[in-house]
């Protein structure tokens, strides 16, 4: 082979990768370009969220949660206003099948749901682990 033919190939492989090392650095430009055009949209789409007034709504329902766990019981105890809850079903062959229906009883006091008390576990768990951060 001679040394132009060399010389040749050589000039256009070294071309070659010049141009690939160009089309994967204006690929990567392009993809950070919009990269920064979606977390513009996020950032400006949080922005008009945080603007409409979604923390009076948590705050409202914090409300009402912590009424139904330290106050509620406290009112409904001096007013001995009677809660109707609904019984498991007996019957059957060992309460396996619950033939025989529901039955019905009538408790004084307040009736706490696990819910509720899950809904307290969370709020007091986020607005203590809030206060960590600060």
């Amino acid at each position: 082979m001679s040394i132009e033919l060399l010389a040749m190939l050589g000039g256009g492989l070294s071309g070659f990768i010049m141009r690939m090392i160009a089309a994967q650095a204006e690929n990567q430009a392009k993809t950070v370009e919009y990269m920064i055009r979606k977390q513009t949209k996020a950032d400006s789409s949080a922005d008009k969220a945080a603007e409409r007034g979604g923390v009076w709504v948590r705050r409202v329902f914090v409300g009402f949660i912590l009424f139904a766990v330290i106050l509620a019981p406290f009112i409904l105890s001096l007013l001995n206003t009677p809660v109707t809850i609904e019984t498991e079903p007996r019957g059957g062959l060992l309460g396996l099948f619950g033939i025989g229906g529901s039955a019905w009883q009538s408790l004084d006091g307040f009736v706490l749901l696990p819910e509720v008390r899950q809904a307290m576990l969370a709020i007091v768990g986020f607005y203590f682990g809030s206060s960590q951060v600060k």
